[in-house]
């Protein structure tokens, strides 16, 4: 009897669910379209956004991206010439409101995502104090979550630019403030990398938000270090002078050390910006004939000509598609360079001054990288060190350290089927390769451990093409991001690569490969 009073009563809970959920909605898109709405950008920059996009055929929030990337080196040159050097304050006011601009003009609306996880992380922290570091972690992480799931919802495999972009960038620095945090106030055995970057205290609001919307690379990254941006805030980045070693072999000099001023971060920046135009020009003309995402996913190139000459033509558009990054990431360095946060001491080999702090791609070391870690190491250096950081050296149990931090790596990526393929191949083959080198290495050195043998040119040569073809090979799925693309893609290559890794995981870890005989330090190291 009592059936249908409580159906009743289930679809109209139902009905005003529904109808919470839909005001909310309407609510939600109302403040949305009024923020789209404020005039906060002259009308003739969108005019001319407008009319250029149309002319050259690029979408207007592609060129407002370039144009913020671009505007990072004039940014640079107000904040470290004309902004008053001792009024921090000025400095934090100024970082926040071109901060917000370029986030607004950038994203639309869509600013507010980036915003709404520094507000919780922030109170978190004011509220419950440094052991929140890893809900704080959790916010950060959680956001970014939601909008790649939504992304992939409404605009699966597109390149539509949304808000995750820089969200990726400011997940790091609200994680790594956290730990920084932690590390500052309750970590009672620091390493010295946390004593170095831990605060005793939590910074004000106003300097939170200046270092999150840091406006110099604020577009495209890369991420720094809480202590580093307000040490070149409050002067004490880069010191009056530095102590340089006098070369004794060198005409006129006496090999007595002197104190130098810091110059250059013109010269180097000037550098970073030529090669990033370079690395742009040299993307789009290999992109024109080799398009690394169309060639792919086409099927028709897929079952074209024979298994090496598909090959060959990967690879070029590989290296066309690496192109892309360099230019941002050389373009960005450049910025980074010229504010000074670049500075990164001295080099007391070559005893020049090293602008190299914000460095993300070291170009050759990655291209000509004989091991999995060297390449993991020369590419995007800050997320790999913020990795190894903030993830790596936090996980509790040692055996799950590798593993662990490629999946952070994948799951901060996305979500797309290919990210996950790609990391999980590499941290097997990365296990592999250190196998290898234990086991391998030894027999092309000289007895003493440190000496190279007669062959080791042919290790060298053999471990530089051996990585070469690791990563252009799995590096397919992250092209492609979907499942079946992806598996299309491999099945052109008879899955070379899978069953070669396959194969020498069992031979270098079954004991099948006897050990060297010279079982010195130098030549047992892992990579």
């Amino acid at each position: 009897a009592n059936t249908p009073r409580v159906l009743h009563s289930s679809v109209f809970n139902s009905h005003i669910n529904t109808h919470t959920m839909n005001t909310l909605s309407d609510h939600w898109d109302t403040f949305c379209s009024t923020l789209d709405t404020l005039p906060l950008t002259p009308p003739f920059i969108l005019s001319f956004i407008s009319s250029t996009s149309s002319s050259i055929g690029v979408s207007p929030s592609e060129l407002k991206l370039f144009l913020c990337m671009f505007s990072g080196y004039p940014l640079a040159l107000i904040f470290k010439y004309l902004l008053p050097k001792n009024n921090f304050f000025i400095k934090h006011v100024f970082s926040i409101l071109t901060g917000f601009w370029i986030l607004q003009f950038i994203l639309g609306y869509q600013w507010i995502h980036c915003i709404i996880p520094c507000i919780l992380v922030y109170s978190m922290l004011y509220l419950f104090g440094s052991k929140s570091r890893y809900i704080t972690f959790l916010i950060a992480f959680g956001y970014l979550t939601g909008g790649h799931l939504y992304r992939m919802k409404v605009d699966y495999l597109g390149w539509t630019l949304d808000w995750t972009m820089q969200m990726m960038v400011i997940t790091q620095k609200l994680s790594a403030f956290g730990f920084n945090y932690y590390d500052g106030t309750l970590n009672l055995n620091p390493t010295v990398h946390q004593k170095q970057r831990g605060f005793h205290q939590l910074p004000s609001i106003i300097q939170f938000l200046s270092f999150i919307l840091f406006p110099i690379n604020l577009s495209i990254g890369p991420a720094f270090e809480y202590n580093d941006y307000i040490a070149l805030v409050q002067n004490q980045l880069i010191p009056e002078s530095v102590q340089v070693e006098n070369n004794p072999m060198k005409p006129n000099t006496t090999g007595v050390s002197t104190k130098v001023k810091p110059t250059g971060c013109e010269i180097a920046s000037l550098w970073c910006f030529v090669q990033g135009v370079g690395y742009f020009v040299m993307h789009t003309a290999v992109s024109m004939y080799f398009p690394a995402f169309g060639q792919l996913t086409s099927k028709d190139f897929l079952q074209s000509g024979n298994v090496l000459v598909r090959w060959c033509k990967i690879w070029v558009s590989l290296l066309g598609y690496r192109f892309k990054y360099y230019f941002g990431w050389k373009f960005s360095e450049g910025c980074g360079i010229l504010s000074g946060l670049g500075f990164n001491g001295i080099d007391k080999k070559q005893n020049t001054v090293l602008w190299n702090r914000l460095e993300n791609v070291d170009v050759l070391g990655f291209e000509f990288s004989q091991s999995l870690r060297d390449a993991s190491q020369s590419w995007n250096k800050t997320t790999n060190l913020w990795l190894r950081y903030y993830v790596y050296e936090r996980i509790a149990y040692s055996g799950w350290n590798l593993y662990g931090t490629y999946f952070i790596s994948a799951f901060w990526h996305g979500f797309y089927p290919g990210y996950y393929m790609f990391f999980m191949a590499v941290a097997l083959a990365t296990q592999v390769h250190r196998n290898f080198r234990r086991l391998m290495r030894p027999r092309f050195m000289m007895e003493d451990g440190v000496t190279p043998g007669r062959f080791k040119g042919v290790y060298d040569a053999f471990s530089f093409v051996v990585t070469n073809c690791t990563v252009n090979y799995f590096i397919i799925s992250f092209v492609v991001l979907a499942f079946q693309a992806s598996i299309d893609a491999f099945r052109c290559l008879y899955f070379m690569g899978h069953l070669t890794l396959l194969v020498s995981f069992v031979v270098f870890s079954s004991g099948l490969v006897p050990k060297p005989k010279s079982t010195r330090s130098a030549d047992t190291k892992t990579e």
